[in-house]
């Protein structure tokens, strides 16, 4: 009997149970995603970003302090990273179970299978559950169908779901899905209230991606109170402990004591920790007041001076945190690397380069946000709070996929269930005779995505334009098994391409300058000056920060970026295979368009 309906649904139900498709859906993606595993082995199939969290979880299981983020390869003597060991524990803890019985390399090789393959079956059954909760029970047998279905082709999300995601944003989908299940429905629940703030302390302690859509989301937890009052009191107080509370005690699991007091503006550290339990403290005296003097302007007055203290404290501590994410970044390297990260691209430069791709990313959520707001405006009294805060969140997230491309996967696998009750909402034939699956299949991103590859030739034809270089990760250097020779070499430090980086880690023992890390200022610079330099120019550097190989890749980025802004630099030598007498081949680890120079000493 499936958990997701009520037996009296089931019994009414014509059609597959929605336990069985869930679990068929899920079946399919898991081998979907999983054959180009298949194909290059896992450990290839790894990004950059999945290959640094390998080697912060063996690091991890090494012996190195829970406390300690350090990566002291990566820019030697090391660089903190901005991550968090709420992803870390759970993937050491699998490899842990499985080496007595498999030995290390294939306990890892099964952690990088199992941990998306579980988390997309929980994607999956929250999204399930977010329809089910706020469905009709006659529409609840084809609203659940139709979600599973819708949310299995959200094409943006399930790249975060394939063999070997292990970085972080997987899991912050689940616990945004988890998330808005709870908020939605916190009117009328307060261990929901209570859940849903531990979930957004827990988010917010992975990583920051999410905190736009967790900021607005509770500002309308605010609006609640404000305006219902005692009547919404306890649900309230709820989650603004559970936000508070959960929030301090991450905290004291995660970061040292004398971090707090650090402007650590990228990750969970004192600023964060700052609005989210002055947020659930703020929220919690509001509701104080709102118990001793039952009076809107009383409530709202109360809300608009402890919003205004936080903000105020907030901007007094720590000033630096209202820049953007990146601007530390150096302008060079802005430049040279982070512009062509696709992720951090925004809608405007995706029109120039990529319009074919526009529909597949926006037009499914910005469907569903129209669907969301008429439900909004024609929804029971009863349901009113649980279609605006889904849809300011939904808002929220389709506004940060505008600024930045990474927020689609979020936007479009939270609209999955949204746009299904939206569309049953709509109370026309299309709820009948199961039209209701048909519809939203004709309307889900992959369906919407197809439309924009097809057509876009058509008007496009003749025009040109630019288009997004997409490098192959095996003649870029960017794979775990092309980095493997490297570790027949003593043990040393490699000047190396920046997308490079995290596989010689992974690798080998080696210890490397640059990788595409926003805070990893120094080692990129260091790359970028020396394989830019002259020769001679180059050689005092490489002996300034002892280095003891040069790689270069014909096919990387880099090394045509570096030919072209420095055609008599290092880089360029080294292209043409002219070498300085400083730098001797290893032709036992090189082969064609990679070659590794030891630097003479």
């Amino acid at each position: 009997m499936s958990p997701l309906i009520p037996p009296t649904a089931q019994r009414s139900a014509a059609g597959p149970k929605p336990a069985i498709v869930l679990t068929m859906a899920w079946a399919v993606i898991v081998v979907a995603l999983g054959l180009p595993a298949i194909k290059t082995g896992v450990f290839d199939a790894l990004s950059t970003d999945d290959a640094m969290r390998l080697v912060e979880v063996r690091d991890l299981l090494a012996g190195q302090g829970w406390f300690d983020l350090t990566q002291y390869r990566l820019d030697p003597p090391g660089i903190v990273m901005h991550w968090s060991r709420i992803v870390d524990a759970p993937l050491a803890m699998l490899i842990l179970l499985f080496r007595p019985l498999l030995g290390q390399h294939h306990a890892e090789a099964l952690t990088l299978v199992l941990w998306p393959s579980l988390l997309m079956g929980a994607a999956l059954w929250l999204a399930a559950t977010i329809a089910s909760q706020a469905s009709a029970p006659a529409d609840r047998p084809r609203t659940l169908l139709a979600t599973i279905l819708v949310t299995a082709l959200s094409i943006p999300a399930l790249i975060h779901f394939r063999a070997g995601a292990i970085d972080h944003h997987n899991l912050q989908i689940v616990l945004l899905l988890g998330f808005v299940l709870c908020v939605s429905d916190l009117e009328h629940h307060a261990a929901k209230a209570a859940l849903a703030g531990f979930l957004a302390a827990l988010s917010l302690s992975v990583g920051l991606e999410m905190l736009p859509a967790i900021a607005v989301a509770s500002a309308a937890v605010v609006g609640l109170l404000v305006w219902k009052g005692t009547e919404v009191l306890r649900p309230a107080c709820a989650f603004g402990a559970g936000l508070a509370g959960s929030s301090l005690l991450l905290a004291l699991l995660l970061l040292p004591i004398d971090s707090l007091l650090r402007p650590v503006c990228d990750a969970f550290g004192g600023p964060i920790l700052l609005l989210c339990a002055g947020g659930g403290i703020a929220l919690l005296a509001v509701a104080g007041v709102s118990r001793l003097r039952e009076c809107l302007w009383t409530r709202l007055t109360a809300s608009a001076l402890a919003g205004a203290l936080l903000l105020g404290a907030f901007f007094k501590s720590y000033p630096s945190c209202v820049a953007s994410p990146y601007a530390q970044v150096d302008p060079l390297l802005v430049s040279f690397w982070l512009g062509r990260v696709a992720e951090t691209m925004p809608v405007t430069e995706l029109t120039q380069m990529q319009p074919q791709k526009l529909l597949g990313y926006y037009a499914f959520p910005l469907l569903t946000l129209g669907l969301c707001v008429a439900a909004m405006i024609g929804c029971t009294p009863q349901t009113r709070f649980r279609w605006i805060v889904s849809t300011v969140t939904l808002a929220a997230l389709f506004g940060e996929s505008l600024w930045e491309l990474r927020g689609a996967a979020a936007a479009n696998i939270v609209a999955a269930p949204l746009c299904v009750v939206g569309i049953a909402r709509l109370r026309t034939n299309v709820v009948a005779g199961w039209r209701l699956v048909r519809v939203a299949l004709l309307v889900s991103p992959a369906t919407l995505g197809g439309i924009g590859f097809a057509v876009w030739p058509a008007l496009a034809a003749g025009t040109g334009g630019q288009e997004i270089a997409l490098a192959d990760p095996a003649a870029s250097c960017q794979t775990i098994s092309s980095a493997a020779p490297l570790a027949d070499l003593p043990p040393g430090r490699v000047m190396a391409p920046i997308d490079s980086g995290p596989a010689i880690l992974a690798a080998t023992e080696h210890s490397v300058f640059a990788g595409p890390y926003h805070r990893n200022n120094d080692g990129n610079l260091v790359m970028v000056h020396t394989m830019a330099g002259t020769p001679e120019a180059a050689r005092e550097m490489l002996r300034a920060r002892q280095v003891d190989y040069i790689l270069t890749c014909n096919r990387s980025f880099d090394q045509e970026d570096l030919v072209r802004i420095a055609p008599e630099g290092l880089a360029a030598h080294l292209g043409r295979g002219e070498a300085p007498d400083y730098l001797e081949p290893v032709h036992a680890v090189s082969k064609p368009g990679w070659i590794v120079w030891r630097v003479r000493r």
